[in-house]
């Protein structure tokens, strides 16, 4: 189901921009607060860098089979970047002219920016993730533990970020055991392991990561045993909805410091708008747009 001022690929086929549009194209993509995030940052900006003057920050719904001809339009329409959530992210990879270095390693893409011969692939979410931790906890994962729910795109530049930032040790745990040691095979790091979701074990300083979708509805459950969340962990779930997930409500039930997604969101989106247009955006629309409050 698409939101009301979501953009297809039939609409792009036929529509015209003005030069130096933004955009983000997920499925599903409804959910994504990251149109109103970047929207506020750019109409706070506007008085003082007319040069912005007309840009907007699009929301694309947009299949795994059409991403191919969806960015060969946005480039032909003279979008400046875009950025790319669920499932495109490891998509991307094979689509783009060139990677950076942080995209290569995590071999995941989350944000695209316009160059003359195509588009220039990047991740912000590593580092992302890792500001926003930081903000939240005033430390990072160096030397503790970390256990990472998930293998997707997202996953993979987290695991990444946690291993590059010196974490103890991690334990990579998805459905899909195939899927987990992949990433373990790709990450090719001694302190990584990988096993399933009923396999987890969890240290007294662990800092749990979800980046699973399981927590972008209501309904979901939590991929993580209530049992074995303890006072000295921080949940991290990459996940943002109207209400706490199940996750974030068994952590608080047990007095375990915990957020949801926003301040990764609000991060990685930063990060992103500061390649494409120069500079870091305003934090205080973005929060403001994005409904931050502690957890």
């Amino acid at each position: 189901m698409s939101a009301p001022d979501t953009l297809t690929l039939a609409a792009l086929r036929t529509a015209t921009f003005a030069p130096g549009q933004l955009g983000v194209l997920g499925d599903p993509i409804a959910h994504s607060l990251s149109p109103a995030m970047h929207n506020a940052a750019l109409a706070m900006l506007l008085p003082t860098h007319p040069r912005l003057a007309g840009v907007r920050y699009h929301r694309l719904h947009i299949t795994a089979e059409e991403l191919p001809e969806a960015l060969t339009l946005l480039h032909a329409q003279g979008f400046a970047g875009v950025n790319l959530t669920v499932p495109h992210k490891i998509q991307a990879l094979t689509l783009v002219a060139t990677l950076s270095p942080e995209a290569r390693r995590a071999e995941s893409v989350n944000t695209l920016v316009r160059t003359p011969t195509g588009w220039a692939g990047h991740t912000t979410d590593g580092q992302g993730f890792m500001e926003a931790l930081r903000e939240r906890t005033g430390g990072t994962t160096q030397g503790r533990p970390v256990i990472l729910l998930g293998s997707g795109g997202a996953a993979r530049a987290v695991a990444a970020a946690c291993l590059d930032d010196g974490c103890a040790s991690l334990s990579l745990h998805n459905r899909d055991v195939a899927k987990a040691a992949d990433l373990a095979a790709t990450l090719a790091d001694p302190r990584v392991r990988a096993a399933g979701l009923a396999e987890i074990k969890a240290a007294p300083d662990a800092v749990i990561v979800n980046c699973t979708t399981l927590g972008l509805k209501p309904t979901d459950a939590s991929p993580f045993p209530a049992e074995l969340l303890a006072v000295g962990q921080f949940v991290f779930d990459t996940t943002y909805g109207a209400a706490p997930s199940r996750l974030l409500q068994d952590a608080r039930e047990r007095g375990v410091a915990g957020c949801d997604g926003r301040s990764m969101l609000r991060w990685q989106g930063a990060l992103a708008f500061r390649r494409w247009n120069g500079m870091l955006p305003p934090d205080a629309p973005m929060r403001a747009a994005l409904g931050e409050s502690a957890l």
